[in-house]
């Protein structure tokens, strides 16, 4: 090695001396790359797209396969692990993706750089022989410099492992929410085909719908048809009301014979019990004929119920048409109109029987006061007359006057 080297002048005194390879300025610029991250590895992300507040599930995040740049940094570790050094301090669990973020923090080391001082050359060998000592205290703290830089140097490295690791986890994360984002979509696409399928039933439906509407109108059309059929009937039913009118006036001018008749068999008794089963017969036929008219007027009513019902869900289904539903309503007011006079008719006639059994009441308490006005006449007397009552309307015999006689009143009379 030459005693006296060439060194440029901006050189260090520890540098002119032999103690040191790299200068102040240099040694301060790699401590700041090894304790700062470069802008061209790790780029600024835009703060829309990241991901700190996003949840991380060690459950449900893939677990990162090695590669091969993390063997080749812990083979580099392997020196390092044997050689005694303070415990590394671990941090607390992830708990979101910014916790796996790696930070860009810089850290303040200017109280360690030294300044450069420039002296001339030693002349003469004290001085060499201070400079020599100088420089070997300025290798010893270079070295012991070094060594805390390799530690620190070792902990960034340990850092960066600890960081690739995170980005790993952080890559997974986002894989599997991407799985995920990408089975929301499937579902999304899934849910739109089922849309589509039932805006097709929809579709269908609709033209169901339409076709309904038609049949509707259709059974419209055929509810006014029976509504007409049902105007007729009730005409019908007016003619026979009508004719049942006249079947009453003959029948009042039954009883006005029959009254007369009534009047003639206080004198002729056999001749009132005939006139007065003929009566009630006659009575039998008219409550049957009540009975029926009553009948039909309550089919009648049930018959006015149902169209009513049907003209209320015809206006409620085809709401549309609403003149329609004016003259069907004018027409359901009509049938009540014509129910109501049946109802008082059918009144009528019911007061008009209760006057006939009122009648025949009377008949009957007037026929017990002829009986009885007869029971109080001597019987030789009254048989008297009665046969010779009998004899004048039918002559017969001497024998046959006999028999006759002798007949029982009872038995002769049913």
């Amino acid at each position: 090695m030459p005693e006296n080297p060439k060194l440029p002048q901006s050189a260090s005194p520890v540098a002119r001396a032999g103690a040191g390879d790299i200068s102040e300025r240099e040694l301060s610029r790699e401590r700041s790359n090894l304790y700062s991250t470069p802008q061209t590895r790790m780029p600024r992300s835009h703060p829309r797209k990241q991901l700190f507040s996003s949840p991380v599930n060690k459950f449900t995040a893939k677990t990162p396969i090695p590669s091969s740049n993390l063997a080749r940094i812990r083979s580099c570790l392997e020196d390092y692990r044997t050689k005694s050094c303070r415990p590394p301090k671990i941090g607390t669990k992830a708990a979101s993706m910014e916790d796996l973020t790696p930070s860009k923090r810089k850290v303040d080391r200017k109280g360690m750089e030294l300044s450069v001082v420039r002296s001339p050359y030693p002349s003469n060998s004290k001085e060499q022989q201070a400079a020599a000592k100088i420089g070997r205290f300025m290798l010893m703290t270079a070295w012991r410099r070094r060594r805390d830089e390799i530690r620190c140097l070792r902990k960034t490295l340990e850092f960066q492992v600890s960081c690739s690791e995170r980005l790993r986890i952080q890559v997974a994360a986002l894989k599997s929410l991407l799985d995920s984002d990408n089975m929301k979509v499937r579902l999304a696409m899934r849910e739109l085909e089922r849309l589509k399928q039932l805006l097709r039933e929809k579709d269908l439906e609709k033209a169901v719908l339409e076709r309904e509407k038609i049949a509707l109108e259709e059974d419209v059309c055929a509810a006014e048809d029976r509504m007409s059929e049902m105007r007729i009937g009730w005409r019908n039913t007016r003619n026979e009301l009508e004719s049942a009118l006249a079947a009453r006036g003959s029948a009042e001018q039954a009883l006005a014979l029959e009254r007369a008749a009534l009047t003639e068999l206080r004198h002729q008794r056999d001749h009132a019990y005939r006139r007065i089963s003929e009566l009630e017969e006659d009575l039998a036929q008219h409550e049957s004929l009540l009975s029926s008219a009553e009948q039909e007027v309550s089919e009648l009513r049930q018959e006015a119920a149902e169209n009513r019902r049907e003209l209320e869900s015809t206006s409620e289904e085809l709401h549309l048409e609403r003149e329609a539903r004016e003259r069907c309503s004018a027409e359901c007011s009509a049938l009540s109109v014509r129910v109501a006079l049946a109802a008082q008719e059918s009144v009528a006639l019911s007061g008009e029987l209760s006057e006939l059994r009122a009648q025949l009441a009377r008949l009957e308490r007037e026929l017990a006061l002829t009986r009885e006005q007869l029971d109080w006449w001597p019987r030789p007397l009254t048989k008297m007359l009665g046969v010779a009552r009998y004899w004048i309307r039918h002559p017969m015999s001497l024998p046959e006057a006999l028999l006759w006689s002798m007949i029982p009143a009872a038995g002769r009379h049913g």
